[in-house]
């Protein structure tokens, strides 16, 4: 997968540049890794900044052929990628912040969720979770941080109703942290992340460790099974419709 990356004054900015929608494939999954192993002890760099390029999307989720027509087996160690990833992602030992500069949707969504801060637009990309209108299901370790964050309900009306959200109403439920208009976002999201890389690495690394070592046993239960169960539901005519909808840019048909 194509990621910029660009160091200064101890943030480095990664900007993920695969294709128009950055749909994400098992590439973008192992690049996502990667990259944040290259800054993992370098003390250089003390905040790491995701954004997406200028096609208006952060990330758009699931490359849809990634899945479609695969085998149970295929799509399981792709799911075990995804999830070592996200987790990876998520406890990340230096603070990350999702400058949303466009759509984040599904998988693209989970990882802006598993950031320290999101900071969207004012009325331009949405952060959404379509996966129930794609009959699919969604991971369990990702809900339970999700109804912690925003609450039980939400959460629920969120997932079963596969809803996206602008900017604001984001961050009416804690789901997002702040808008800018989305002239000034990338530049006023790299003005907070240096003001935050000035603090002392071991008070960046500590706090972090201090919010989020807490999931670690409740994600490493889960992660298996849930890695099983996304495989089994993506192999299922019902997801293989509903991606295949994708690709044929239509509505799905369930019956």
């Amino acid at each position: 997968m194509a990621l910029d990356i660009t160091v200064a004054n101890r943030v480095a900015s990664i900007k993920i540049n695969h294709n128009a929608a950055n749909t994400l494939t098992q590439e973008s999954f192992e690049g996502f890794r990667d990259a944040l192993k290259r800054f993992e002890n370098d003390d250089s760099v003390r905040v790491v900044v995701f954004t997406g390029n200028d096609s208006g999307y952060f990330s758009n989720g699931f490359e849809p052929a990634l899945f479609l027509r695969q085998s149970y087996e295929y799509n399981l160690n792709v799911c075990r990628l995804v999830n070592e990833t996200a987790m990876y992602f998520f406890f990340f030992s230096k603070p990350i912040i999702a400058c949303l500069n466009g759509h984040a949707m599904g998988a693209g969504a989970v990882f802006a969720l598993f950031s320290d801060w999101r900071l969207m637009g004012e009325s331009g990309g949405r952060l959404g979770f379509p996966e129930a209108l794609l009959g699919m299901n969604f991971p369990a370790f990702v809900a339970r941080y999700m109804q912690d964050l925003i609450g039980v309900q939400r959460t629920r009306d969120i997932l079963f109703g596969g809803k996206s959200l602008k900017g604001p109403d984001a961050v009416e439920i804690g789901l997002a942290d702040k808008v800018f208009p989305e002239e000034s976002l990338v530049a006023e999201t790299m003005k907070f992340a240096e003001k935050l890389a000035k603090s002392p690495l071991q008070t960046l690394t500590g706090m972090k460790r201090a919010r989020t070592e807490y999931y670690r046993p409740i994600f490493e239960a889960m992660r298996e099974n849930d890695a099983a169960e996304l495989a089994k539901i993506m192999t299922s005519s019902v997801t293989q419709e509903g991606l295949l909808s994708i690709v044929e840019k239509r509505r799905p048909r369930f019956e």
